[in-house]
């Protein structure tokens, strides 16, 4: 499937949104994007660190979103 992964800064007290980054990219399933996605953030080389991010199919739709936390370390 053709995805999109969106790495992200977001901004405290709102939802608003900074994107670092933008990849494209082909996976089997949402489990191997969700897998690459987080491949892709040890190794992106983004000036900053994001706090989310987010899955889109081919067509914008997004598929998945994930926000770092104390319990969910990048």
């Amino acid at each position: 499937m053709q995805i999109r992964i969106e790495f992200f800064r977001v901004h405290d007290g709102s939802d608003a949104r900074a994107r670092l980054n933008r990849i494209d990219c082909v996976t089997p399933d949402i489990e191997a994007a969700i897998a690459q996605a987080e491949d892709l953030l040890k190794g992106a080389g983004m000036p900053q660190k994001p706090d989310a991010f987010a899955i889109f199919d081919d067509l914008g739709n997004e598929l998945y979103q994930a926000r770092f936390t104390p319990t969910n370390p990048r």
